[in-house]
This record gives C-alpha cells, sequence and structure tokens, in this order.
C-alpha cells in the first residue's frame, strides 16, 4: 500500500486504481486485452478467448452467442464509437456488431477487412481508425470506411510493444513499422514519410502525438521529440539504461496535456507541443507492479483506461476527492509540532516530517498514545493508555510528574483515554474510573467529585471530555452526561440503558452523539433524533466525530459519512478512501493546511472537508443496463437476447411467451458503489431491493403492458435516480376480444339448444302424459267397468254360492277403477291449474268418510295464479289420501275438518278428527310405516308435517311451498328405495 510523506500528503491525487477483476475465475487471473462498450460493459481476452463483464458476472462468448463461433483464438480486441467489437484472430480479423449481435462481413465498413487483420487500431473523439496487415489505413466510420494511405507492411515490428506505435490526434495519424513513420495530414489529405533511426526504432515503445509533432518514446535513451524534420532527444532520460520494466511506460495524451506517470507515485503535466513545458506535478496511487512489471496492454475508455495484467484487471481514472493516505497501523491521536506530525498508536509514536517519509519515533518509550491534547505550539499533552499522561515538548517526549493523594490511590486508574483543558492550571483527563483532574504545575492528580462526593463517571470508561462555556461534558460506556453545580445528570439515554458513547461534539443548541450501535444521536433542545443506517448513515457504529462549519464528518464502522443540513453522504473503497474501518476517536484539523486528519484500522486518511462537499453535490451517472433478456415460450423452449440496441427503453415478446427474465448490469460500480431497487407495474405496489444476481424474472405472463422501474441510490449520498423500460407482450388468439366474443356466442348458442331441448321434452312428456292417462281412462277403464257389470249380473240370478265371490270381484274391480283414476289424474299435467287439487279432496273426501256419517267441515281458500308444481300436487294428494286412509282405519269420529289453503307462495293442508278423545290418555303416539312414509314424501317436496292434540282434537298439518325450492333427494331416494 502506498504511504505518503508530508509533501505527498498534501498534493493533489487525481488519479487512482481500482481493481476490476481478480480473474475469469479463481484459477486464471491473466487478461491480455480489455475494452469497455457504450453501454458501460467490459469485454475482455484471457487465454485466447472472449469473455464479457457486466459487473454481475463473467461470461464466455461461447455461451453468449448462439451459433458456431467463427474463430478459435482471440489476439487482440477493440470497440469502436459504435458498439462494434474488432476482434484479431487467427483466421482474420472478424467484426461483431453489439446492438443486432451479429458478426459482419458484407456491410461497406467490413467488406474485403475480415480477410485480413489488423496491426493496429487508433481513435480521438469519436473518429476511429484502422491499420491492416495489407498496408492499408482506413477511416471507419458508422456506415462505411475510408481509404487514407498505404504502407509497407513487408516485415512488420517482430515484436508487440505494449504502447501503441499507431496513434492519431485531431490533426493526423502517425504510424511507426519498419524503421519508417508514416504521417498522414488530416486537413491536406497528404502522406509524409521519414526514415527513423535504428537506434531509436529497435527500442520504441510508444507514440505520442504533439501540436507540430510527435513524441517516441525509447525504453532505453528515453523520450525523442520529431519536429517533421528531426528526432531530438528529450530531457525525459531513464536511470537504468535497456530496462523498460523499471521506468515509466504509462504516458498519455489528454486534451492539450500530456500526463507522465513515474516511480516513486509522482507524475506531471506538460503541454502538449514541442516544448513539452511543465504544467503541474503531483501524485498518483498507481502500483508500480501494475505500471511497470505486469502490464500487458492498456486501452483508453472515456475518461478510464483498462490495464490488463497477469494477475487480474485494472481500471484507472480520475478521483473525485483527494483522499490521501498514511499507512501507519492502528491510528490513535495526533499532533502537530514544528512542522511535523506526530501519530499515535500502539508501540512507538510515527512521525511524519516536511521532507517526507514515515518512520518510527523511537525517541518516546513505546506506549500507547491514546489522544493529544494541545497547550500551546510546541507542548502537546500526550493521553497514554496504562500510564495515564506524558508531555511532548519541541518534539520531544518528556514524562509527566504525576502524584496521587494517599487517599485516592485506590481508585486512581491509569487507564487514560481522553482530556480537556479545565482552566489555566487544570486539565481533566478520563479514565476507566471517571474523570480526574491534573494540575500542570505540580503533577498533582485528584478526582472530579459531585456534592455526595462520588467521582463523576465513577465505575465508567469515559471516552470523551468537553468542556466549553463553562459546561463539563462527557461520554462513556454508559451513556452521554453533564456537570455542573457538582452534580452529574445523564441525558441520553434517559433510561437505565447502558449505551456506548465515543465521541460527542456540541454546536450551539445541538450535540451529536457517536454512539455503538444506535447510529448518529442528535439532542436538540431535550429532543433526540437518530440517524442510521436506514436514514442513510454508513454504519450504525460511530467512532468519531468533527464539526466543520456545521457540517458533521464521522468516522463509522463501515466507511466516511458526512453530514449536512440533514443530508447525508457516505464514502466507500469505492469512492477513493483507502478504508472504511474508522475504530477510535482519532481525529486532528490542520488549520493551516486545511486537512482534516481522520484515523482507522490501517492509518489516517487527510482530505479537504471543503472538497469533500463540494464533490459531495455533484449528480452522479450511475446508470442502470439490461444486459440480457430471457423469454420462456409455451413449447419449453427458450429465446435469449444479448443485442444492445433491443434491450433498450421498449421490448416486445412474442405471443406465447409465459414467463421473461432480465438481467442487469452493475456498470462502473467499482467506480462508485450504489444500491438498485426495482419495481413491476401493475404487479407491485412499491420497490424491492435487487437480488443479488441482478436478475428480476416475472412467470405466468398475461398479455398488456408490464412497466419495469430501476432506482439507483448510490452510497454516498441519500439522492436517488429512476429509470424505466416498458416490456410489451401482444395477446395470443385466446387473449383477444374476438375469442371472448366466440366464447361467449358459443355458450349462447349452446345454452339456447339446452333450453329448446329442454322444452321440447317436457312438452313431449306432457302429450306422452296426457296419451297414457287418456289410454288408461278409456281402455282400462272400460274393461273394468265391464267386470264390474258381469260381477252384477251374477248377482241378479241369485247363486248362493257364487254370491261371495262376485261381491269380492266388484269390490276390488271398483278399487282397482279409483286407482286408476287416480294415477291418471296425478300424472295428466292439466290437473296443475287452480281448482283440480280442491275438486280432487273434496271428491276422495266425501268417498272415503261417507260410510263413517260423520260431519265433514272443509275450509278452502285458493289464491295463486299460476300451476302448482306437479310433484307438489301429486305428493300432497296422496299424503291427503294416507291421512283420509289413517282416519277410517283407526278413528271413530263424528267431525272432520279439512283446511287447504294456497296462498303467499305456500301449501298449508290440515286434518282434524275428534275420533280419538276416548282413547287419547291412555295410548302413545307411534311411528308406523304410513307415518314413515307420509315424512318421506314431504322431505321428497321440501315441506314439514307436524301433528299434535288441540281442544279434544287430533291434528295433523302439512306445510309446502307452492313453488319451486331445493329438493332433498336424500329423502326421494329413501322414498324410491
Amino acid at each position: 500500500m502506498f504511504v505518503c510523506g508530508l509533501g505527498s500528503c498534501f498534493a493533489k491525487s487525481p488519479y487512482r486504481q481500482v481493481r476490476v477483476l481478480d480473474g475469469i475465475d479463481k484459477e486464471h487471473s491473466m487478461f491480455s486485452r480489455a475494452a469497455k462498450d457504450p453501454a458501460g460493459m467490459i469485454w475482455a481476452v484471457a487465454g485466447g478467448e472472449l469473455f464479457r463483464y457486466d459487473g454481475v458476472h463473467v461470461l464466455s462468448f461461447a455461451k453468449l452467442y448462439p451459433g458456431r463461433l467463427p474463430f478459435d483464438e482471440i489476439q487482440d480486441l477493440t470497440i469502436d464509437p459504435w458498439g462494434r467489437l474488432w476482434l484479431n484472430t487467427r483466421n482474420g480479423l472478424l467484426i461483431f456488431d453489439l446492438a443486432t449481435w451479429q458478426f459482419c462481413d458484407e456491410q461497406p465498413y467490413a467488406q474485403r477487412l475480415h480477410q485480413h487483420k489488423a496491426i493496429g487500431f487508433a481513435e480521438v473523439k469519436g473518429d476511429f481508425f484502422m491499420a491492416t496487415d495489407r498496408g492499408e489505413v482506413f477511416q471507419i466510420t458508422a456506415t462505411g470506411k475510408e481509404f487514407l494511405f498505404s504502407f509497407d507492411y513487408t516485415k512488420g515490428l517482430g515484436r508487440t510493444p505494449v504502447g501503441r506505435l499507431f496513434v492519431a490526434d485531431e490533426e493526423g495519424v502517425w504510424l511507426a513499422i519498419n524503421g519508417r513513420l508514416y504521417h498522414y495530414d488530416r486537413k491536406r489529405e497528404k502522406r509524409r514519410l521519414c526514415a527513423i533511426p535504428s537506434r531509436i526504432f529497435d527500442k520504441l515503445e510508444d507514440l505520442l502525438p504533439l501540436k507540430g509533432g510527435l513524441l517516441l518514446r525509447n525504453y532505453r535513451d528515453g523520450y525523442y521529440i520529431y519536429d517533421g524534420r528531426h528526432f531530438v532527444l528529450s530531457r525525459f532520460r531513464s536511470t537504468n539504461e535497456n530496462d523498460f520494466t523499471n521506468w515509466n511506460h504509462w504516458a498519455f495524451a489528454e486534451g492539450d496535456r500530456l500526463r507522465f506517470f513515474h516511480q516513486k507515485g509522482r507524475y506531471s503535466e506538460h503541454t502538449r507541443d514541442l516544448s513539452l513545458t511543465k504544467m503541474n506535478e503531483g501524485d498518483h496511487r498507481l502500483a508500480e507492479e501494475i505500471l511497470y512489471k505486469r502490464l500487458n496492454n492498456w486501452q483508453r475508455s472515456g475518461d478510464e483506461w483498462l490495464l490488463s495484467t497477469d494477475q487480474g484487471l485494472y481500471a484507472v481514472f480520475p478521483a473525485e476527492v483527494s483522499f490521501d493516505f498514511i499507512e501507519c497501523g492502528s491510528a490513535r491521536g495526533m499532533v502537530k509540532q514544528q512542522g511535523q506530525y506526530f501519530i499515535g498508536g500502539y508501540g512507538h509514536l510515527h512521525l511524519l516530517s516536511p521532507a517526507g517519509g514515515l518512520r518510527a519515533f523511537i525517541e518516546a518509550p513505546e506506549k500507547n498514545y491514546y489522544a493529544f491534547f494541545s497547550l500551546a505550539p510546541d507542548t502537546a499533552i500526550a493521553v497514554i493508555e496504562g500510564e495515564f499522561l506524558g508531555y511532548l515538548q519541541h518534539g520531544r517526549y518528556v514524562p509527566a510528574p504525576i502524584t496521587v493523594d494517599l487517599k485516592y490511590r485506590d481508585q486512581f486508574s491509569t487507564m487514560a483515554y481522553c482530556a480537556s483543558r479545565f482552566d489555566k492550571e487544570t486539565m481533566l483527563v478520563g479514565t476507566a474510573n471517571g474523570i480526574w483532574k491534573y494540575t500542570l504545575r505540580s503533577g498533582r492528580v485528584t478526582p472530579l467529585l459531585d456534592r455526595d462526593g462520588r467521582i463523576a463517571g465513577e465505575g465508567m470508561r469515559v471516552l470523551s471530555i468537553r468542556y466549553e462555556n463553562g459546561l463539563l461534558s462527557f461520554s462513556g460506556e454508559d451513556g452521554y452526561f453533564v456537570y455542573r453545580q457538582m452534580r452529574v445528570e445523564k441525558l441520553y439515554p434517559l433510561d437505565h440503558a447502558h449505551l456506548a458513547i465515543y465521541d460527542h461534539v456540541c454546536d450551539q443548541s445541538k450535540v451529536y452523539l457517536a454512539t455503538k450501535g444506535r447510529g448518529l444521536v442528535v439532542l436538540d433542545k431535550g429532543t433526540a433524533s437518530v440517524f442510521r443506517v436506514e436514514q442513510g448513515l454508513s454504519s450504525n457504529i460511530v467512532y468519531q466525530l468533527f464539526n466543520y462549519n456545521g457540517t458533521i464528518f464521522a468516522g463509522t464502522h463501515r466507511g466516511l459519512s458526512v453530514i449536512t443540513q440533514n443530508k447525508i453522504y457516505n464514502y466507500h473503497i469505492a469512492d477513493g478512501l483507502p478504508f472504511e474501518e474508522f475504530n477510535h476517536k482519532a481525529l486532528y484539523h490542520d488549520d493551516a493546511k486545511g486537512k482534516l486528519f481522520m484515523g482507522g484500522t490501517q492509518g489516517y486518511v487527510a482530505f479537504d472537508p471543503q472538497e469533500l462537499l463540494q464533490v459531495a453535490e455533484r449528480d452522479f451517472a450511475a446508470t442502470p443496463t439490461v444486459s440480457s433478456m430471457h423469454i420462456g415460450m409455451r413449447t419449453n423452449l427458450f429465446q435469449h437476447n444479448y443485442a444492445w440496441l433491443q434491450l433498450r427503453d421498449t421490448m416486445e415478446l412474442p405471443r406465447d411467451a409465459v414467463m421473461f427474465t432480465l438481467d442487469f448490469a452493475r456498470v462502473n460500480h467499482y467506480r462508485q458503489g450504489y444500491a438498485m431497487h426495482y419495481k413491476i407495474e401493475p404487479l407491485m405496489d412499491g420497490y424491492q431491493e435487487m437480488p443479488v444476481s441482478n436478475q428480476i424474472n416475472l412467470s405466468g405472463m398475461t398479455a398488456g403492458e408490464y412497466r419495469i422501474f430501476v432506482q439507483v441510490s448510490p452510497s454516498n449520498t441519500a439522492r436517488t435516480q429512476t429509470w424505466s423500460w416498458l416490456v410489451k407482450k401482444p395477446p395470443v388468439f385466446m387473449e383477444t376480444q374476438g375469442f371472448y366474443f366466440l366464447l361467449l356466442l358459443g355458450a349462447g348458442a349452446i345454452t339456447t339448444y339446452v333450453l329448446f331441448e329442454r322444452n321440447r321434452r317436457k312438452k313431449n312428456e306432457k302429450l306422452l302424459r296426457r296419451q297414457i292417462s287418456s289410454d288408461l281412462h278409456d281402455e282400462v277403464g272400460s274393461l273394468l267397468t265391464g267386470i264390474s257389470m258381469q260381477a252384477d249380473l251374477l248377482m241378479l240370478r241369485g247363486e248362493a254360492p257364487m254370491q261371495e265371490s262376485v261381491l269380492s270381484i266388484g269390490k276390488f274391480s271398483r278399487e282397482a277403477t279409483q286407482m286408476m283414476d287416480d294415477i291418471v289424474w296425478s300424472i295428466d299435467g292439466r290437473n296443475n291449474y287452480q281448482g283440480s287439487l280442491e275438486d280432487r279432496i273434496k271428491f276422495l273426501a266425501a268417498n272415503m268418510l261417507e260410510p263413517l256419517g260423520a260431519q265433514i267441515v272443509f275450509d278452502v281458500l285458493i289464491d295463486y295464479d299460476k300451476s302448482l308444481r306437479q310433484i307438489v300436487r301429486q305428493q300432497v294428494y296422496l299424503l291427503f289420501k294416507e291421512m283420509l286412509h289413517n282416519i277410517c282405519k283407526h278413528a271413530q269420529p263424528s267431525r272432520i275438518d279439512i283446511l287447504l289453503h294456497v296462498q303467499h307462495g305456500e301449501l298449508r293442508l290440515r286434518v282434524s278428527n275428534n275420533g280419538l278423545i276416548a282413547h287419547a290418555e291412555n295410548r302413545k303416539w307411534r311411528t308406523g310405516q304410513g307415518m314413515a312414509n307420509m315424512e318421506a314424501r314431504v322431505n321428497q317436496i321440501g315441506g314439514t308435517i307436524s301433528r299434535w292434540m288441540e281442544q279434544e282434537c287430533f291434528v295433523i298439518e302439512l306445510k309446502v311451498p307452492s313453488r319451486r325450492s331445493k329438493v332433498r333427494w336424500s329423502a326421494l331416494h329413501k322414498l324410491d328405495k
């Protein structure tokens, strides 16, 4: 890790590196080429194979491309401004269009090129050039190509430099090959040729175009300047001859400047002209082992460079914030004396001198220097864990005299953690057992007591002390307290909970508390508000706080948080922070340099707070991109789409699609950390966090439009931005209005046919019943009447032996006639109408009850305008007949009352008689087969039957719904059995 000295701590650090990929997998870490497409996805070559990295997955091109690959090995790769891959393979040059996901052979810009190889590519401000092994240089456009000039390619270079020997700028195109230098003037459209001295060409590694000339890097001698006529060695020299691995070989042109990256973390900027005037100098964070030893290739994409190495893929880009880093291990207190920085920690102090370089300050003993408090520019109190206090005077450590009164020695603790000025002669020191006073002149140590004689904060490790405007406040393992009028008052938390508070700062009426587990607590006029992870804080564990003009800088367990005007900005490794874990109240603000130092597990990070605030207010540009779409069909087949243009804004699905999957890329995530959430309308009401796979799945799709929203929330701000995609699925025939119309039409036709058939069957049934009833009445009735008449004739003859048989024949024939008449009446549908049931009941009562000689009283009320249901009429008649049969068989009544009411949708039949009066007291009712049959018939028609004694009469009553009701099928089955 880079260790900066004093000079480098305060220099700008505009470039930094990030390891984008460790390798293709755990076993393969070497990259030979890499480039970024317009969608932000990285294409890399490793082991001769082509891979795509979308920020989530590394996928082989062989898996992405549906057909057979037309190459075996890839040697070179670049991407033009229009999203086309230019692949140098053993089989020649191949061009693959990412927008259409197809290889291009017949397009105007590809014709005749795919049969040969490219020896170089160059790009400047959207203009793209290529040189082929046929000795031709072309300018490629979006739709075609233009021939510029030819060159001699009989021999070639014979080796592959890491740098570029084919370059271009706004003025011209340069090519160095076969000891010759070709220059094409783009304005005049003319080619110039000159010879390159063999001493220069043999060690040539790089070309950098200048205004009015060219800069050639020779890794043996340094840089040569070509002014159009002569090659002149510049003042840039290599310290070691013939060793390109230890002298900078990475420089680039940007606008009107040249930037050179040197050893030991230094870089310089020069004018991009023949004078090479130095404009600026500073530090970079680029690891030297990448720049000088392991680099296979580098390509520029936008404002960043992709470095392909044997140990992973790296990105180099301008840093948003200049975080300087002092790598000194776990940091504690810090103080500045005589222009030098003394850094505390475990063991020796670290000394950072103005000349640069960090060393152990062995002049001071090895102790745990927890904090410092400046008494004067050349004097500071050192708070030491286990030794209480010491002095740092004029850059020298001096032990502090310590005298503890005898009565307090048992309570005194040498484990000191913080200190504050109490008055001119007294310091307050927070220890493992409360707060103690230290007299500077005498070294006398006494406890800070309250009115009850207890030590302020007794039994608690005090971690921070503030004495401002006559008010003493302190925090520790049990919470936040104030000491006034010799009383200790706990202000947070107000309950009896123990909450570790590592640091606190006061700002007018507000107090900010750095807590362990509750985040940042703000006390304002008796009310407490909390900033937690849910509100955007990096972590709920906060160790250190610094107030910079009302803005709070908080070192947390997972990064740096900045709280200003109720807005929270966070910084992590991806934002240039060298480490994320701040684990102690280690702070120092250098007013003279305008730098804030914040310590953590790996050392101190230094930055300009004002610069950090300015960067925080900038907009971010983390744009989500759909990397692929997978569609599941009804036939269990899948369609895969990776074409960049077809995955933008609106996506059309096939009619028979039943599910689809969208894979989202995490572009530039290594440059800026951010979270992603998604929502699908109309299926989801709120946003959900994007899964780790960055994949959205939707199954069981119906026809319609689905709007997919993706919300991006950068880790260093609470602001969010939202993008959306429209997914359309046209309906299949079964989901169209035409299908539903045909379905309704078919249902209507079927219903009409069923009703027609039912009505036809009913009519046929009625005709059949009428026919049966007529036939029974005419044929069977005539036959039975004839039998009865023959029996009567026999009776007139008077033969005594035959009279008894004749009487039986007559009786049975008359009964058969009556039964046949009942059957005919019940099955004839014409008897369902008003009056028929009334007449039949009266006729039946007269025939059956007349021999009893009893008085018959009818109460009939018929009020309905529709026919009775035939089953109701049949069963009521049979029930009534059974009632009369029981009266004739078991009773000797003198009076019989018959009530028949049909009204309000109900039929009520009640029969009462006084024939059981004499025996009512001595007999119990019993249920015989006749009564069981009656109950079964009642259940069949959905009615109720009841019986009781009333005014010396036995009453049986039947109630039946005269209109349609639910039939009790169980009773019907029972009756049928």
